[in-house]
């Protein structure tokens, strides 16, 4: 791959990353402050939600959305063909994430090997409608009835998936995804 990291694709997923480190850091630091960082760790990872999904299009040669509803319409880009890949790395990262937890045995709510990519898949849409839906709730006071996702395992399962594409980007390219030459 040439010069991914000076490309479209390889500036959002750079900047992805580092929204994704640093909704991580929130999310360790929430477990001794408390839930006053719960909304900046979820609005982190928002916006390195949106620049992970818009760097698989743009390696994909496809020019993302970037103005107005459709620019943050977080579920809209995860839902392009484009990003499967994307979608399977998220999924690979959320059962890395699952059995660490488990093997820790540090949370007891987790969902069995099925109900994991459901779940993720919930948390990815919950997030993705608190970051870009009106009126805007991680940005400004909204009615307290939207659903949220847990961040300890939505924030290291999107950490994951950002730091396989700033590795191995090709493994995001829709054709290698498809065996394609």
């Amino acid at each position: 791959m040439t010069d991914f990291l000076s490309s479209d694709a390889g500036r959002c997923a750079i900047i992805a990353k580092q929204f994704l480190e640093g909704a991580l850091t929130l999310d360790a630091t929430q477990r001794d402050i408390g839930p006053v960082l719960f909304r900046p760790t979820l609005a982190l990872a928002g916006q390195g939600l949106e620049l992970f999904l818009k760097a698989c299009w743009h390696l994909n040669g496809k020019k993302p959305p970037t103005s107005g509803k459709a620019g943050h319409d977080v579920v809209g880009l995860w839902n392009d063909e484009v990003c499967k890949p994307a979608q399977d790395h998220v999924f690979s990262n959320a059962n890395r994430v699952t059995a660490e937890v488990r093997a820790s045995g540090t949370q007891s709510e987790l969902p069995d090997q099925d109900g994991i990519q459901p779940l993720i898949v919930e948390y990815v849409f919950a997030l993705g409608k608190l970051h870009g839906e009106y009126p805007y709730p991680l940005r400004y006071p909204s009615a307290e009835d939207k659903m949220a996702p847990r961040t300890p395992f939505l924030v290291k399962t999107l950490w994951g998936a950002s730091d396989d594409l700033l590795k191995r980007p090709e493994d995001f390219m829709l054709t290698n995804h498809r065996g394609e030459d």
